[in-house]
Parts: structure tokens; C-alpha cells; sequence
């Protein structure tokens, strides 16, 4: 028969709850920073000990937070697909996790069906203050986003990366020492 309308309506229901309390314990001071990877968790959130700043925005509890991790007050992860977040990453304020898109519609609307795909953050990588990261990218072991870049393809690991669209900069060895990049490579 199909499923029945009571049935949409409660599973609608218990999504908005989630959604709303997601949102709200993360996104306020009502929930100290201590208590926010706890709160999260009881909403159905995959969360280490990590620490979450305030009015960082969550779209849904379709997300993993691994050990160690940090996320910055202003963050947002829509989290239209899946976003994991590996141990000891740093999230800089207002970094945004981008998993959905459209498809290109005709010309009446351009902005046609709604898809997603979902972005995985590796161990130990930085990501700068209001970059973005497009559907579908993962960003590689020890990677470091600089402040505003657009990410729009899988990083390298170990490697510095930016600009709109992020090219790579430099490689980085298993230290905190840096390899310049060819400027043949960097401009691909």
C-alpha cells in the first residue's frame, strides 16, 4: 500500500527535531562548549572528544567528528551527505562544508535538481578561515587550507593548498618543514 500519510508526517517529525537540536545545541550559549560533543552525539552524530565553538550550523546529524578535532565558532556543514571529519583537524572560524549542489536546469530556472555528494577531512589537516569545500572533495592527510580558498577537487597529503579555485603551493615533509612547488605544478 504504500507508506501512509501519519507515517511522512511523523518521520518529517522526528527529522525536524533532530535537525532542531542539532542546530540549537551546538549553535547557542545554552550548551556549554564542554557538553556540546555529548549533546551531539545524543542526536545521532558520530563525535570523538572534539571541541565545537558556538553557531557552528549543522544541516543534519549526517556527520563523523573524529578525536582531537576542532571546529571554530561559525562553521557551517550542511551535511546534505555524509561529512567526516578526522582526528586532530582544525576547522578555522567560518569554514564551509558544502555536499550539496544542482544540476544545471533550463533556462526558466537554472538551478535544477538538488544532489549531493559527501566530503571527507583526513587526519591532521587545517582548513583556514572561510574556505570552502565543494561536494565530493576529501581533503588528504595533514593538508592545510589557506584562509578563503575554494576547494574544489581532492587534495595531496602533507601539502599547502590555495586560492579560487585551491592549487597546490608547497609540499610539506612528515615535519613542519616546507618543499616549494615547481611553478609549472602550481599553476595546474
Amino acid at each position: 500500500m504504500g507508506v501512509s500519510i501519519l507515517d511522512k508526517i511523523s518521520t518529517a517529525a522526528r527529522e525536524y527535531a533532530v535537525n532542531t537540536t542539532t542546530r540549537s545545541a551546538t549553535g547557542g550559549r545554552l550548551v556549554p562548549r564542554q557538553l556540546r560533543a555529548s549533546v551531539m552525539r545524543a542526536t545521532g552524530m558520530e563525535v570523538g572528544q572534539a571541541s565545537v565553538e558556538e553557531s557552528v550550523w549543522f544541516g543534519s546529524s549526517n556527520v563523523s567528528i573524529g578525536d582531537g578535532t576542532y571546529i571554530g565558532p561559525g562553521c557551517f556543514l550542511d551535511s546534505f551527505e555524509r561529512i567526516t571529519i578526522g582526528n586532530r583537524v582544525s576547522l578555522a572560524p567560518q569554514v564551509s562544508l558544502i555536499t550539496s549542489t544542482h544540476e544545471i536546469g533550463p533556462h526558466e530556472q537554472r538551478a535544477g535538481q538538488l544532489h549531493g555528494k559527501p566530503i571527507t577531512i583526513e587526519d591532521g589537516a587545517w582548513l583556514g578561515a572561510r574556505c570552502t569545500v565543494l561536494p565530493g572533495v576529501t581533503i588528504a592527510k595533514g593538508c592545510v587550507i589557506a584562509a578563503g580558498a575554494v576547494v574544489t577537487k581532492d587534495t595531496e597529503p602533507d601539502c599547502i593548498y590555495a586560492g579560487v579555485p585551491a592549487t597546490l603551493l608547497r609540499r610539506l615533509d612528515g615535519s613542519s618543514s616546507e618543499t616549494p612547488v615547481s611553478p609549472s605544478r602550481a599553476e595546474q
